[in-house]
């Protein structure tokens, strides 16, 4: 056994050497490829070198601290240096998950100025072929509330410019298609006419249907997008964005958008203009052929991320507590008979203390999918799953306890394992479902 342990120690040591050497190349390399550590991207290739840092670590700390039936205290020792990594690596993934900008959700594809618009028209020449006359069209969005999961409230202004070249008999007008009450009927706030055409304002305030991803909640971003049609779809007019009637476009300066604008728990990214190739399997009744060529769906969509610090202050404190807790029980349900005796704690005691916290990551479980309603499992609801997996597992090892099971393999006594184990496993469990859903 002794022997075993030893070459455990070697091994580590080879490996922790390896890993260094990993490290110190791949970091350099990725260092001067991106001119820097390069956060903002989120890049797989950081979380990768926080993976090789991490098993430097792990591997470096058990081959230092030797742990061993024979060195309980190096055991313990090695479970808290592994523990503080795992929590360190923790912090830093969330980190680059607040900071990087590769989950921002754009509707369409950008188009934030007349040279970008030009390239986009040239690259999709079949789709804007179609159409005789351009209808410059504005969007200033005042508010915005989410009402459900699906359902967004938004009010604005819309504004077109309908020069003298287009024929009186073609609708002044703007559609939102999304809106489950009065698409068509925006009302007209301003109508001014001038020598070059007429200036049309129309004021909108209604529920907007739209598809929203909560897969990582609480960390997620969403994109507020309203889609522009005109009222004539018969008619080959098109709209356009209204690069003229902004001071600048920038999407970080978020135009279009009211300077007093109320979030309500969100933060904005960007604000952009967007075109969208949509192919219909239907002429709607119209006539004519279904030719395959897809058309162009102007919108103006708003980016913007959640505020994590709520539902984390909210959520996670509360399975932080209820880990803590189960930890305590499995120390008390550790193999000191003496301890034990003057503790007083049964294995009956201890299934109902976990039967209780069961329910509370029942209760807490439930809190999330209602808060959200996602169709989809989101990361928070990861964190309770995971308790919930660790309750069932100390709740066997009491199990094996009384049938006097044990791994003489790994050198230990009684319980130590499990309770040494504990955190590494948790906050490992933790690290691996995060990465998962965020970066592999």
């Amino acid at each position: 056994m002794t022997l075993r342990i030893q070459t455990m120690h070697r091994v580590a040591a080879f490996i922790s050497a390896v890993l260094l050497v990993l490290a110190l190349g791949f970091g350099t390399r990725y260092y001067q490829d991106h001119g820097g550590w390069d956060l903002q991207s989120g890049n797989n290739g950081l979380m990768t070198l926080m993976l090789l840092v991490l098993g430097f670590v792990l591997a470096f700390s058990f081959a230092v601290l030797r742990p061993g039936r024979r060195n309980t205290n190096g055991a313990r020792w090695t479970a808290i240096v592994w523990s503080l990594a795992l929590l360190v690596a923790i912090a830093f993934t969330w980190h680059v998950i607040v900071v990087a900008d590769r989950w921002v959700v754009h509707a369409g594809t950008p188009i934030t100025s007349q040279q970008e618009y030009d390239q986009f028209v040239a690259a999709h020449r079949d789709s804007f072929g179609r159409y005789t006359y351009q209808v410059p069209t504005g969007v200033f969005l005042q508010s915005f509330e989410f009402l459900n999961s699906h359902n967004v409230q938004m009010t604005g202004y819309v504004w077109q410019f309908y020069s003298k070249d287009i024929p009186k008999e073609i609708t002044r007008g703007v559609v939102f298609p999304e809106a489950l009450e009065d698409a068509y009927k925006a009302k007209k706030a301003w109508e001014i006419d001038r020598a070059d055409g007429q200036h049309i304002g129309w004021y909108f305030s209604g529920v907007f249907r739209q598809n929203f991803d909560y897969a990582h909640y609480p960390f997620d971003r969403q994109s507020i997008w309203i889609r522009l049609w005109h009222p004539d779809p018969e008619r080959p007019v098109l709209l356009v964005p209204d690069f003229q009637s902004y001071s600048n476009l920038s999407p970080q300066s978020l135009p279009g958008i009211e300077k007093n604008f109320v979030y309500g728990g969100w933060d904005p990214i960007l604000s952009e203009f967007g075109y969208e190739l949509i192919t219909y399997n239907t002429h709607f009744g119209r006539g004519g052929q279904l030719n395959g060529i897809p058309y162009p769906d102007l919108f103006f969509g708003l980016a913007v991320e959640r505020d994590p610090l709520g539902p984390l202050l909210e959520h996670i404190v509360l399975e932080s507590a209820i880990a803590i807790l189960l930890f305590f029980l499995l120390v008390l349900m550790s193999n000191r008979a003496a301890d034990q005796e003057r503790v007083g704690l049964t294995i009956f005691d201890l299934i109902v203390a976990a039967g209780g916290l069961l329910f509370a990551v029942i209760l807490d479980h439930n809190s999330i999918r209602t808060a959200i309603e996602s169709q989809t499992l989101t990361y928070l609801e990861w964190f309770p799953l995971i308790l919930d997996f660790f309750i069932v597992l100390v709740v066997l090892s009491a199990v094996l306890r009384v049938q006097q099971w044990r791994l003489p393999f790994l050198g230990y006594t009684g319980d130590l394992v499990p309770v040494l184990a504990y955190w590494p496993a948790f906050l490992g469990t933790v690290l691996l479902v995060t990465l998962l859903v965020f970066f592999y």
